[in-house]
């Protein structure tokens, strides 16, 4: 038995082993309908804000962390007997080429929040510093993981809050991105994936998930783990292909994308222990002077930069009474 280039584990029948392109699998059939959520919440067409729900932000970083996760995961099983070299590097420049376009087209279409460390920025960086992990004593990667989530939490500094540091983590307020993983802590998660390829190889899971399910829905699975890639790269232009023409088509209700500021500031406000009442008239009130000060478009966005933030609080806060304030809402940073 051995293992292929891709990390799987072949049998003498070229069997693979599945694992790994299930839960790959899984998680990019979750990431598809993440963001079908997320573009619909940005075109206005639910009222929902998916950006900013509480669940869903977990959901996204759940899938955030499969991915980041198997990254050890597939190092251990691509490698444990050698570090081979000619495929390593062949997926890092796939890697860094497809996370260059996702720069790239982001830029262009979301100019103020485009992606300049997501998923793709972080695999490829991750997947080098990782390599001699792949050597080192099983007590040393369970210490470095528990060194890259603790160092975060003890320090932080706007000095890494711009683009150009913000990928390592420990920014105050980094610059805003649709998509952002860091190396602190994200880096963490695949020192933990090293530690469990490890354990599938030592407990010999592997030679005992070397089967090809008949299911239709797990087949389904596997194909999309072994393409989840290219599903990657093109599920969120043929969604917004088919989205921005419906939308054109049949523009949605304005009251959907007020339904959803009005929701959002309301829960905000109320979490800071005013009335229901108040925190209704002073949210209403918000929304009008939005929409009287030319603002209304931020509501919109997905994300927002600090000078935006500072816009909307300032055009809204002689609704809540006290300059000093933190404006609960779309551009809050009330908890």
């Amino acid at each position: 038995m051995r293992l292929n280039g891709d990390g799987q584990f072949r049998g003498k029948v070229g069997q693979r082993l599945v694992l790994v392109d299930l839960v790959r699998g899984l998680a990019i059939i979750g990431v598809v309908f993440y963001h079908l959520a997320w573009d619909l919440s940005f075109l206005g067409i639910v009222g929902v804000d998916v950006g900013r729900d509480p669940a869903w932000i977990a959901f996204a970083r759940v899938l955030a962390g499969s991915f980041v996760g198997l990254v050890g995961v597939s190092l251990v099983l691509a490698h444990h007997q050698g570090i081979r070299w000619g495929a390593f590097w062949r997926r890092i420049g796939i890697l860094a080429a497809a996370a260059v376009a996702i720069t790239a087209a982001t830029l262009l279409t979301f100019p103020q929040t485009f992606i300049y460390f997501g998923i793709l920025h972080a695999i490829a960086l991750f997947s080098v510093l990782a390599l001699p992990f792949l050597r080192a004593p099983t007590w040393v990667v369970m210490a470095g993981a528990a060194l890259v989530f603790t160092v975060p939490v003890l320090f932080r500094s706007p000095t890494f809050n711009e683009r150009w540091l913000a990928w390592i983590g420990l920014g105050t307020a980094p610059t805003p991105s649709n998509d952002f993983e860091p190396l602190f802590p994200w880096f963490g998660l695949v020192l933990l994936g090293i530690v469990i390829g490890r354990g599938l190889l030592s407990s010999r899971v592997a030679t005992k998930l070397r089967w090809q399910p008949q299911a239709a829905f797990l087949r389904f699975l596997l194909t999309a783990g072994r393409q989840s890639l290219v599903i990657y790269l093109a599920h969120q232009p043929i969604l917004l292909g088919i989205l921005y023409p419906v939308v054109w088509i049949w523009p949605p209700d304005s009251t959907t994308v007020d339904a959803s500021f009005l929701q959002a500031c309301r829960t905000s406000c109320v979490g800071t222990g005013e009335s229901s009442a108040t925190c209704q008239s002073a949210c209403d009130c918000s929304a009008r002077e939005l929409k009287r000060a030319g603002l209304w478009s931020l509501v919109e966005q997905p994300q927002l930069t600090p000078d935006q933030r500072n816009r909307i609080d300032e055009a809204a806060k002689m609704c809540f009474g006290a300059a000093q304030r933190p404006i609960p809402g779309k551009g809050s940073t009330t908890r």
